[in-house]
């Protein structure tokens, strides 16, 4: 339905006014701020440095000078970056969005613009609307769970979550320093029934287990590949919160590892693009998009990070590795909403639960 908005005839697109009511592309400055995830630049850029195929059109239609790219280090703070910069492109998770939107920080895609759109996972782009608006274009999908070493932890130890609160392993275990994340796991954990809805009660239990856990922890992570995975690959931890490229690059580098499928459940995570609320570049805006949602910069993304990918003809055949493409579900269109897999929505008192994790940090 909203494929056809902002036709020709000057009806509402998706983005709000009209499609006439923006200017020309080679009237726009062609400059994009973009808050982004490491590892996910354009191909072109310098700052890409693993091969990756998404972006690639873009740049080489338009250049890569013009690109400027500010990097998010978790949610919570990526949220706070968007509040005190005006960025064209943003690239947060799916329990963010509404937080975005409530703070007039992002304005709706015109999908008409994006040829490939069409070919999304429509339960990923129903989650990315807000109000009938799509303020959301899914990307990248995956999991979130316990990486550790089999040759170091216990095999009767690795069963949940719990493995980040074990004192065995003090001071080899490294989670990430993400506010919301963290909460999660503390409420999977503890057994309460909404990891994101908690009450003030069951913030305030989380708080103090993530305190009671904070000395085993050798670190929190920030960036995966500057932080984690390098004390991963050098053995200073063995346990460590990860989305499951670290378990690919891991297996690569020849650790043996597993990727936990905790009793509780592992956590589902969907991410993608959301367009600035003052871009003057919302043509370059557009195109850029479709440069990383079309198949064959999808098909890259998903053999290069092993990530799942939101484009819906994408199938286990074009994924290389068949083995960790079976494991991870990858090329299955329905992944996320299989048994053990939690996935993270809007924390409606996510402030509160910012303030908590910041008394986490200071304890």
């Amino acid at each position: 339905m909203l494929a056809g908005c902002g036709s020709k005839s000057g009806s509402p697109s998706a983005g709000g006014g009209t499609t006439e009511s923006h200017a020309p592309i080679s009237s726009e400055p062609g400059t994009l701020n973009i808050l982004e995830w490491q590892g996910y630049e354009a191909g072109g850029t310098k700052a890409q440095t693993y091969g990756m195929l998404a972006g690639t059109d873009y740049t080489k239609k338009f250049g890569k000078d013009g690109l400027k790219y500010t990097y998010i280090v978790n949610d919570t703070e990526a949220v706070n970056k968007a509040r005190q910069v005006q960025f064209d492109i943003l690239h947060p998770c799916i329990e963010n969005v509404q937080d975005y939107v409530n703070g007039n920080l992002v304005q709706p895609w015109d999908t008409s613009l994006l040829p490939s759109f069409k070919n999304l996972n429509p339960a990923l782009t129903e989650r990315g609307k807000i109000n009938g608006q799509q303020y959301f274009i899914p990307w990248d999908w995956g999991y979130a769970s316990v990486l550790y070493r089999t040759d170091k932890v216990d095999p009767a130890d690795a069963t949940g979550w719990e493995l980040f609160w074990n004192p065995k392993y003090k001071g080899r275990i490294a989670i990430w320093d993400g506010a919301q994340s963290n909460f999660e796991v503390a409420a999977l954990k503890l057994g309460f029934p909404e990891m994101d809805n908690q009450t003030s009660d069951q913030v305030e239990q989380s708080k103090q287990a993530l305190i009671e856990q904070k000395p085993l922890n050798k670190f929190y992570w920030k960036s995966e590949y500057s932080d984690m995975q390098p004390a991963f690959k050098a053995g200073d931890i063995w346990i460590t919160y990860s989305w499951q490229d670290a378990y690919v690059n891991m297996k690569a580098a020849g650790l043996p590892v597993e990727f936990m499928q905790p009793s509780q459940g592992k956590l589902g995570w969907v991410c993608g693009f959301m367009l600035g609320a003052s871009t003057k570049s919302y043509r370059h805006a557009h195109e850029y998009v479709e440069s990383f949602i079309n198949h064959k910069a999808a098909v890259d993304m998903v053999n290069l990070f092993y990530y799942g990918n939101a484009d819906a003809t994408i199938t286990a055949d074009d994924v290389d590795n068949k083995a960790l493409a079976k494991k991870l579900n990858i090329g299955d269109p329905k992944a996320l909403e299989g048994e053990g897999v939690h996935i993270q929505s809007w924390m409606p008192n996510e402030d509160e639960v910012a303030l908590a994790w910041q008394e986490v940090s200071a304890a």
